[in-house]
């Protein structure tokens, strides 16, 4: 039964595991952190290993909007599950939670060690509550967080989208105008549309938000899409044309075919999340692995707990992934990091291991804890029955 208002009750629908969304999240983890070990593709060079970067960004671009298509399946069908009050008690708590944890942990770390991280040497003489705040409130921690500010304004028209994306048609019609106005408008420009006239007749700014176009892409994909006829295939097709797209018009915009090379200053509109090409291949991901879950649930349980446990932590490996990418090591640690800066794509994955490896660490930590914790305030309760049947 669906909330007709705020106070109405929900039902106690559980929902099955999807074990295609615990991949996306994994793949999603990986491809995000690649994007942060390729950052030398902000400095266009004339140089194999430049092009490389542009083809690894353009690989991996899909992962934050997958993020935000995931949230979109997952939330916003909430009423079916729980009130609007429990949906944002729990969900916004845990978000900004996150997002308030992951922001004290860097910021005590860059104060403390401001010459161990690349850029955190402009917290040297600072620290204090106003400083904290004044970055926190801009995004000027960790600007990775971006993310987090976004899904947290999705969250808040959660409540009001819930009751728009019942009705097929009427979620057909947000998508096409986010669709127009965040993606379509925007191209326009690019080709050479004078923005003049755009930014008056289309300056709304609700549906300029593509991460709505992703929330709202997940649910409609998980919700309301039909299989068809060699889905998976397909879907695979149209990854690898936008990826490809993506890589060549990417270098082109940036003059890497040009005869003086590359321009100074790194064009990321081709290989970002409003081009048309990455909103094809979110998708196309999307369906892919969504037209795996059969053979995903045949997998043994020991392999569905560990996708689990994966999956699980890629929240943590988001929030603390750019101190193992910033630090700038000491020793052997310096070499070998050095080293495998030159290979970007093995670079992602140790560094991925080892903050996946210290999130599962501070959870099991965390377990035992609140187990504890329990465990005494049980022998508590006990104890004072005891005294309270010997009176």
């Amino acid at each position: 039964m669906n909330e007709a208002s705020g106070g109405s009750m929900p039902t106690n629908a559980s929902r099955p595991r999807l074990y295609f969304v615990y991949v996306l999240n994994i793949l999603s983890c990986i491809a995000m952190v690649t994007l942060h070990t390729t950052l030398s593709v902000y400095t266009p060079k004339p140089t194999g290993a430049w092009v490389w970067a542009v083809v690894l960004q353009s690989i991996a671009i899909f992962a934050v909007p997958i993020f935000f298509m995931i949230s979109g399946m997952n939330l916003l069908g909430y009423r079916r599950r729980e009130s609007t009050a429990q949906f944002m008690r729990k969900r916004c708590w845990k978000i900004g939670k996150a997002l308030v944890l992951g922001s004290i942990v860097c910021y005590v770390v860059f104060c403390l060690f401001p010459y161990s991280f690349f850029g955190a040497e402009q917290y040297v003489g600072t620290g204090g509550m106003i400083d904290f705040c004044r970055r926190f409130m801009s995004n000027h921690i960790n600007d990775v967080y971006w993310f987090l500010y976004s899904i947290i304004y999705l969250y808040v028209l959660t409540p009001i989208l819930s009751l728009a994306v019942g009705n097929k048609r009427c979620l057909q019609y947000m998508l096409a105008l986010c669709g127009l106005v965040g993606v379509l408008v925007p191209l326009a420009n690019r080709l050479g549309v004078n923005p003049m006239y755009t930014g008056t007749v289309f300056n709304w700014p609700l549906f300029s938000t593509v991460p709505l176009l992703y929330f709202l892409a997940g649910y409609y994909l998980h919700t309301y899409w039909r299989p068809i006829r060699h889905q998976a295939a397909i879907a695979a097709a149209a990854y690898v044309a936008a990826t490809i797209g993506m890589a060549v018009l990417g270098l082109w915009s940036n003059g890497y075919y040009r005869p003086g090379g590359p321009g100074p200053a790194y064009d990321a509109y081709v290989v970002g999340i409003s081009s048309p090409f990455c909103v094809v291949q979110a998708c196309a991901l999307f369906l892919l692995f969504q037209s795996c879950e059969t053979r995903l649930q045949a997998c043994g349980e020991s392999t569905k707990r560990m996708l689990g446990k994966m999956a699980g932590a890629s929240l943590g490996v988001y929030l603390f992934h750019i101190l193992f990418i910033n630090w700038t090591g000491f020793g052997f640690v310096a070499v070998l990091k050095s080293a495998l800066t030159t290979h970007p794509v093995l670079y992602a994955v140790v560094v991925y291991l080892c903050t996946l490896a210290v999130v599962l660490a501070g959870k099991a930590a965390l377990g035992r804890c609140t187990v504890a914790i329990r465990w005494m305030r049980g022998i508590r309760r006990t104890a004072v029955r005891g005294l309270h049947d010997v009176q």
